[in-house]
């Protein structure tokens, strides 16, 4: 959403997703798998695994399971993923000051994930998701934002397009 209003650096980055997006036919792909992510467990049934630049949550119906619990436990107690944070690979030339993140419509969903392994050895569970995202975001964090106040202008982007996602994931769950 660079307009006349944006700051000179925020349409520098909006021209600079829009090329990525360009050269990658609005296609994200995301191969998260050469190094498992640990999944925290908490709250029962919630699995979140936090990285550099990535922020996922796995949800499940049943608070019971174990990593005792097999594939077919664990697809039939699947209830949703949210994709908080991912990265945007290959797009550089970013200031580091800068978090850029595609944006689903939906906070969670569970349309297009598949649950393909799990090791209860390793805990690793292997799945893939295939989604849509109708934006890419980007923001400067504010150390003090102040509540219901609009951010300053030249600190937040979106641009907007329909992108779709491949998002191949190594989670290990880590059970209390």
């Amino acid at each position: 959403m660079a307009d006349d209003q944006d700051t000179p650096e925020v349409a520098a980055i909006v021209s600079r997703i829009e090329s990525w997006l360009d050269k990658h036919q609005n296609k994200l792909e995301l191969d998260l798998t050469k190094n498992p992510i640990a999944f925290n467990q908490h709250s029962g049934n919630l699995f979140t695994g936090h990285e550099h630049q990535v922020a996922i949550t796995l949800g499940f119906n049943d608070e019971g399971l174990t990593k005792d619990s097999s594939l077919n436990q664990l697809r039939s107690n699947f209830n949703f993923i949210t994709l908080d944070r991912l990265p945007v690979p290959g797009l550089d030339g970013i200031p580091t000051q800068w978090k850029i993140y595609p944006q689903t419509p939906m906070s969670s969903f569970s349309e297009g994930v598949t649950l393909e392994q799990y090791d209860p050895n390793t805990q690793i569970l292997q799945l893939t998701v295939q989604t849509k995202f109708f934006a890419i975001y980007g923001t400067i964090p504010q150390k003090y934002p102040i509540a219901d106040a609009p951010s300053p202008k030249g600190t937040y982007l979106q641009v907007r397009r329909d992108i779709q996602g491949v998002i191949q994931l190594r989670a290990q769950l880590i059970f209390n």
